[in-house]
């Protein structure tokens, strides 16, 4: 059966940037039973302008035009699985958790957080993947939204760390994990050794959330690195060969600043279940 793809347009034109601005993306697409949005900075939707104010008020406005723009497309932000935050300093990130709590009280889906240098004087961008479905429908069975915890609860940063996201979600045939850095397993610390180490931390971590999801490494079809240098790509890669020595999945890699002094944080999306034998 081929998988329906459907572009999907704000009900208020005034947060359609592709149109204002004539920009070659689309607000949201519908593939399946996901809805893909691009990212989206703070737009006033009473005029269309850019809502430039502090993280906490471009947090607040990009998300209430995120739960427009998903109604739109009968989903909610109760749907949503995996949410990219990026922010001009992660000195702020604090201050973008504040106002992202009210969105996602209980819950929450996967994310990852990153600082970036953004366009047109933004101080937030937020991305996201939500599951599609009827107006007022809740989704079938197959498509239920679930929370995945690691089995070793000092891998749980979510929860040691009251961070409002879940470390994965479970959603139709997807499993989507938020970024993960270099947590030692034993004491729950962070582990801020040389790079290598730190790398090989966080994929055997990743390895254990997947397994406690009933996945595995082996079931990853895309991965997004983020180096706190980029001088550690080369090194990086010798660790990803012992992991990953045949048939990796597909994987973007970048440098961006990180939290928590971490030199790497890796998030994934993989197959639900485990390989057939």
């Amino acid at each position: 059966m081929t998988l329906s793809r459907q572009v999907i347009e704000p009900k208020n034109p005034a947060l359609d940037q592709s149109q204002k601005f004539g920009l070659p993306l689309s607000p949201a697409v519908r593939g399946g039973d996901f809805v893909f949005l691009s990212g989206m900075a703070a737009i006033d939707p009473a005029t269309g302008a850019p809502a430039h104010g502090t993280v906490a008020a471009e947090t607040r406005q990009i998300l209430t035009n995120i739960g427009e723009l998903l109604e739109a497309a009968g989903s909610s932000l109760a749907k949503v699985v995996k949410v990219n935050v990026l922010i001009y300093s992660m000195l702020e990130y604090e201050n973008m958790n504040s106002v992202y709590r009210e969105f996602f009280p209980t819950d929450p889906p996967a994310r990852t957080v990153c600082g970036a240098k953004l366009i047109g004087g933004h101080k937030v961008e937020i991305d996201c993947i939500a599951l599609a479905g009827a107006a007022g429908l809740e989704p079938p069975d197959r498509l239920h939204r679930g929370v995945i915890e690691p089995a070793n609860p000092k891998l749980n940063v979510s929860r040691n760390a009251n961070l409002p996201h879940s470390p994965g979600i479970t959603a139709g045939d997807y499993i989507f994990l938020s970024g993960m850095g270099p947590v030692d397993s034993v004491t729950g610390s962070r582990n801020l050794g040389p790079i290598a180490e730190q790398i090989r931390q966080t994929l055997h971590n990743m390895a254990h959330m997947l397994e406690s999801g009933g996945s595995g490494l082996d079931r990853i079809v895309k991965m997004t690195v983020a180096l706190a240098d980029s001088a550690d790509y080369d090194e990086m890669n010798q660790v990803w060969r012992e992991f990953f020595p045949v048939d990796p999945p597909a994987r973007t890699a970048c440098a961006l600043q990180l939290s928590n002094g971490n030199g790497v944080e890796i998030e994934c999306i993989a197959l639900a279940g485990r390989s057939p034998s």
